[in-house]
């Protein structure tokens, strides 16, 4: 048992920058985990920056993939079925949490249960990058989001080295304040003092906290939105924990740096097409149509996300993941209709 559970799950070259985060924390009984979706191209390198940083690595693939499509809740699932701490953080990656900021969300997990935000700054200009050829980082701004089928040269690795990808080696934070911070709308804008009586939209699960055992209530992110790609799961989560009885609290303390990679480095994975149900995976209309469904749902009671299996089936399951030293991959592919048990619509029982 340790205090605190970090999860951060990517699919991004580059882990040194939060790495570093989890070197810097002054407060130190915690694990750290990764779920990604890169793990077979570079988990002996991950371990062994781990290692040199002193950081208690969890490093594991997700523990259900679907091809060339995210699955970022089944990933969330994954860190959340290993995790052991009294406490579960979510972080997003290319993120560095300062010194403080663990002691920043761990102040408040006593008493009533409450689910801990905490804001960052993103910056919208990056370290100088060590290509392995050249690339245009600007396709990668002017990405069509509406269609969004294919992986790009980034994503298949051709572009950036796995773990370290800046030019001056791994991520020093030093490096901060030289860096130009992003503008509205594109800049995390939820400022306010701390406190409760946040609204559940201003979840993102990218800096947020909660007891593990409330997370267990919750059972975790609802991995139906996993078929379509404009899903609100972060929204969803924060409802069920309102609903649920938690305290949505504020904490400016709990503040990270992220050094943002969408709109220079590298975007999302492939998730579908907004007008149209390519290869079978609802459209932003079916995403829609679902969250209301899930808002009715909620708001009468039903907090536990939906999902083919619990997170009480997934921890004993995956328990050996904790100490395996290589985790075989080869049969973690599940295309939706074998997860699922057949097709799933917005409407379906």
């Amino acid at each position: 048992m340790v205090e605190a559970s970090i999860v951060t799950c990517t699919f991004r070259p580059g882990l040194d920058i939060a790495l570093a985060g989890m070197r810097d924390q002054t407060f130190k009984d915690f694990e750290y985990i990764v779920v990604d979706h890169r793990y077979e191209r570079r988990h002996d390198e991950v371990m062994a920056l781990a290692r040199s940083y002193g950081v208690k690595l969890i490093h594991v693939p997700e523990h259900r993939r679907n091809g060339k499509w995210s699955v970022l809740s089944s990933a969330f699932a994954t860190g959340f079925a290993l995790a052991r701490g009294r406490v579960v953080i979510m972080l997003v990656d290319w993120t560095y949490a300062p010194p403080g900021w663990l002691e920043a969300h761990l102040q408040h997990h006593q008493g009533t249960p409450k689910l801990v935000y905490g804001p960052y700054t993103y910056y919208r200009s990056v370290p100088e990058l060590k290509l392995l050829q050249p690339f245009d980082f600007s396709t990668q701004s002017s990405r069509a989001d509406a269609r969004c089928i294919d992986e790009d040269a980034v994503l298949r690795g051709e572009i950036l080295p796995e773990v370290c990808p800046f030019k001056d080696g791994p991520f020093d934070p030093a490096w901060l304040p030289g860096l130009a911070k992003e503008i509205e709308p594109h800049q995390d804008t939820r400022v306010r003092g701390p406190g409760p009586g946040v609204h559940y939209t201003w979840t993102h699960l990218k800096n947020e906290s909660l007891l593990r055992s409330e997370l267990y209530r919750l059972n975790g992110t609802d991995v139906w939105s996993e078929r379509g790609g404009r899903m609100s799961t972060d929204t969803e989560f924060g409802l069920r924990a309102e609903v649920s009885g938690q305290a949505l609290w504020w904490e400016p303390a709990a503040h990270a740096h992220c050094v943002n990679p969408r709109g220079t480095v590298c975007r999302v994975l492939p998730f579908g097409v907004d007008a149209e149900r390519y290869d079978g995976r609802w459209n932003l209309a079916d995403c829609k149509e679902y969250f209301a469904r899930r808002e009715r749902e909620i708001r009468a009671g039903d907090i536990r996300a939906k999902s083919p299996v619990t997170l009480e089936e997934m921890e004993k399951r995956l328990a050996p993941w904790r100490e395996l030293p290589r985790i075989d991959t080869s049969q973690l592919d599940q295309p939706d209709q074998v997860y699922f048990g057949g097709e799933i619509w917005p409407n379906s029982p």
